[in-house]
């Protein structure tokens, strides 16, 4: 065997070696849609919060309620309860409030008073949290018919060769005066890890 040949056989070695251990990152089942990072994005969320949005304009309920008047909405800051401080929920919020904005069928309390309304209820949590009994808390501070409130969990499960991230996404709406919410929703996303071991 000639040298040329040895370092051909070396080097198309090594190239397999590296394609075997290569990891390789994609969407759950859910969307089966390749991806870079194993994190979700701000970008990422800001889609899936368009989304709901959008249902929740045309959801019966709220389409009923929005017959009657033009409603304020207070909508408080969102809950980040991953593990992820990359995640920039402003952005989450800013996108919600501008399509609500553009949609017309809200006026909007003041933010900066919805956001201390909720930092003066939840003071007190070791791990900041909100349910339906806290954001009635809430609304009682504030002059508004409704309240869009909502948070962001992830659920991290690593094994010797994969690591999977489950984020759940939810928005919720009540109603001030009635204590009851008018509109829920939630949003999944399942994303995964996997490392091709040699030989397997």
């Amino acid at each position: 065997m000639t040298i040329k040949t040895i370092v051909g056989v070396l080097a198309a070695s090594s190239l397999l070696t590296l394609s075997a251990c290569t990891n390789t990152v994609q969407y759950g089942e859910a969307t089966r849609v390749e991806t870079t990072k194993i994190d979700v994005s701000s970008n990422e969320l800001v889609t899936v919060a368009e989304k709901m949005t959008r249902k929740m304009l045309t959801y019966p309920t709220v389409e009923e309620a929005l017959k009657k008047k033009r409603p304020k909405l207070a909508i408080s800051p969102l809950i980040n309860q991953t593990s992820d401080d990359s995640v920039d929920v402003s952005l989450i919020e800013d996108s919600i409030a501008k399509q609500l904005g553009q949609s017309g069928k809200f006026s909007f309390s003041d933010k900066t008073k919805t956001k201390a309304a909720q930092s003066a209820v939840t003071k007190d949590q070791l791990f900041a949290s909100i349910d339906i009994n806290v954001a009635k808390k809430i609304a009682s501070n504030l002059k508004a018919d409704y309240l869009l409130y909502g948070s962001l969990k992830n659920i991290i499960r690593t094994k010797a060769t994969s690591k999977e991230v489950y984020y759940s996404f939810n928005l919720h709406m009540l109603d001030t005066k009635t204590g009851k919410l008018v509109w829920q929703d939630s949003e999944e996303i399942l994303k995964s890890r996997k490392k091709a071991i040699f030989g397997i």
